[in-house]
């Protein structure tokens, strides 16, 4: 990474630092709290949970670079107006997606579940008398909310420069864990270990030498089974995903004992492949089903970085294109390659987040993209018998 991207990669920790610490100085009753944040005084159903990390995230970055163009869902009307028009991707400004507060509605629940009778007390202050990951992982829902490493809430920032991932960095509310996908590759780093330290101290540096790589395995590593090869996770959680899944035909057969899990977290959605979850169900392939830009856009990273025991790239990403595809709030679930941001020719290949500028949305923009272990070879080739695009040289 050169100097200026580390510069970024140490404002995006900070700015994360800062949306974890202040969720947590917040009451219960204003997380939980509707606001009209974001939608010019309309009817909202966005909660001070959502709102609050998200201000800290603005705010931080725009005090570093005011110039840099943040996406997120609440700031589309902001970012629209200075969207970059040139497809030469070396013309491009510095671009960050985020996804301030992941699994909100589930964030929610833990709080309710958590919160006293006290309406003064801060989420940070219930958490420090319960077992967070227990409550996380435990409560009566119906699915498998284990290991909260990767299923737990989270706030997260990707970055793109020229054309390029540069890095990824998400911080999980529920477990105080920081990863961190960069040149160099996978970490994750505890923020208990910045206890009487200080926020400034949380840089890509001290992430590196105090924490933890994490580990992609191979297929073959692993020792997985057909079946194992086969079970994926993806979202089903809403109308018109399922049938937007059927129609990729990756599965002939009974899918459904194969999902593992049916409202998945999405920018940690990846970790599912790595050691963290290890000890749990194996699982063979994430995939992204016609969601937004802000779910799978981080996931390029760990696709970009993460090296397996030969040191070779231990993840690859299929784009899945339908003839027929869906839409969902006007948007094509599955973009044909003239759709695409994942570009290619002769002498290159980038992304061209230029593309986006025709849609009123952009962070609307939505993607199947199936992300799976370097050597899933049972699900290599299902992608090329469907001639469904590999991306993965792409960014």
């Amino acid at each position: 990474m050169e100097g200026i991207e580390i510069a970024y990669c140490n404002v995006c920790l900070f700015a994360l630092f800062g949306a974890n610490e202040e969720l947590k100085q917040t009451t219960s009753t204003e997380a939980l709290r509707k606001v009209p944040y974001g939608k010019k005084g309309e009817q909202s159903d966005t909660l001070g949970l959502d709102a609050i990390p998200e201000i800290i995230i603005t705010g931080r970055l725009n005090d570093f670079d005011s110039h840099a163009i943040l996406i997120t869902e609440e700031l589309d009307d902001q970012a629209h107006r200075r969207w970059p028009t040139d497809s030469n991707p070396t013309k491009q400004p510095l671009m960050f997606f985020s996804d301030p507060t992941d699994r909100s509605k589930q964030l929610r629940e833990f709080i309710e579940k958590i919160k006293t009778t006290d309406p003064a007390t801060t989420v940070g202050e219930l958490m420090n008398v319960c077992s967070p990951v227990d409550v996380w992982e435990n409560q009566t829902w119906d699915r498998d909310e284990s290991p909260a490493s990767i299923t737990g809430a989270t706030t997260s920032i990707s970055c793109i420069r020229k054309g390029e991932v540069v890095f990824t960095v998400i911080l999980n509310y529920i477990t105080s864990m920081v990863y961190i996908a960069v040149d160099v590759g996978v970490y994750e780093y505890d923020l208990a270990k910045l206890v009487g330290v200080g926020a400034n101290n949380l840089t890509l540096a001290e992430v590196i030498k105090n924490g933890r790589k994490v580990c992609f395995p191979s297929v073959r590593e692993q020792g997985l089974s057909l079946h194992d090869c086969k079970r994926f996770v993806t979202f089903l959680g809403k109308e018109g995903y399922e049938e937007n899944f059927r129609d990729s035909q990756i599965f002939v057969e009974d899918w459904q004992n194969l999902l593992h899990h049916r409202e998945p977290p999405g920018p940690p959605r990846v970790l599912f492949l790595s050691d963290l979850q290890q000890g749990h169900t194996p699982i063979g392939f994430i995939l992204s089903n016609g969601e937004k830009i802000g779910e799978w856009i981080p996931w390029l990273s760990f696709v970009k970085y993460a090296k397996n025991e030969n040191g070779q790239r231990a993840l690859r990403a299929f784009e899945i294109s339908l003839k027929r595809p869906y839409t969902k709030n006007g948007m094509l679930m599955s973009t044909p390659r003239s759709h695409s941001i994942f570009c290619e020719n002769v002498e290159d290949a980038y992304l061209d987040i230029s593309r986006l500028r025709d849609f009123d949305v952009p962070s609307q923009f939505r993607c199947m993209l199936a992300i799976l272990p370097s050597d899933n070879e049972r699900i290599i080739h299902v992608m090329e018998q469907h001639q469904y695009r590999e991306v993965t040289n792409s960014f």
